[in-house]
């Protein structure tokens, strides 16, 4: 090989591997900026939780497993006898209580009766109830939680102020979600991130006192 033909093919060889390189950089970076969007993101809904655990609020879930952030505390409770609803001892100190009935599947069972008795839990005793799901809202408008004509892409309303407030559709918007968190979720997992960024947007976690009573 004379030298001309090996200088050509230095430089071409240098070239390559400088585009190589450069190639090599710009997905470097561009991960690295992808990945620092996603945690900036991501710690949105962190904050939500933890804006959410931090307010005096028993909340507890029931039915299909709620696949939420690690972040947010919530229990699982497996009926509303005041075994379940009182908790263990070690659950933290509240003033209020929120069940959500998570529904998203359409698989939980629960008779009118039951729904009574939750709609009794939020008139007496002030209890926020959430219903995650379509499959039992009319049996939820039958007992008397609301009687607005809903859309039939209803997937999530909440009742609180002792049954006075109540907000249909309130977490079936995922654009609350910053983008990057919603392209990673399930549907299912959507509508319950939307809950809980909602929670912290809106002011439906909030006590109220009793009639009667004045508020501090």
């Amino acid at each position: 090989m004379d030298a001309k033909r090996l200088i050509v093919t230095l430089v071409f060889a240098i070239i390559l591997i400088g585009f190589f390189i450069w190639i090599v950089g710009v997905s470097v970076d561009d991960a690295a900026r992808k990945n620092r969007i996603w945690r900036e993101q991501a710690q949105k809904v962190t904050d939500a939780s933890n804006y959410v655990n931090s307010l005096p609020f028993d909340i507890m879930y029931y039915g299909e497993d709620l696949k939420g952030p690690e972040s947010f505390e919530v229990r699982h409770i497996y009926g509303f006898d005041q075994e379940n609803l009182i908790g263990p001892e070690d659950v933290k100190p509240h003033e209020g209580h929120v069940i959500i009935v998570n529904d998203l599947k359409g698989d939980v069972k629960l008779s009118s009766e039951t729904w009574k008795d939750l709609y009794n839990l939020m008139i007496n005793d002030g209890y926020e109830i959430v219903y995650l799901g379509h499959a039992h809202l009319k049996q939820v408008q039958e007992a008397g939680f609301f009687f607005d004509v809903y859309p039939e892409t209803t997937n999530s309303v909440i009742f609180w102020n002792y049954g006075k407030c109540r907000h249909i559709g309130f977490a079936d918007n995922p654009k609350v979600l910053p983008g990057v968190v919603r392209e990673s979720l399930t549907p299912e997992q959507v509508t319950v991130y939307s809950m809980i960024m909602q929670f912290k947007n809106e002011n439906y976690l909030t006590l109220i006192p009793e009639e009667g009573e004045s508020a501090s």
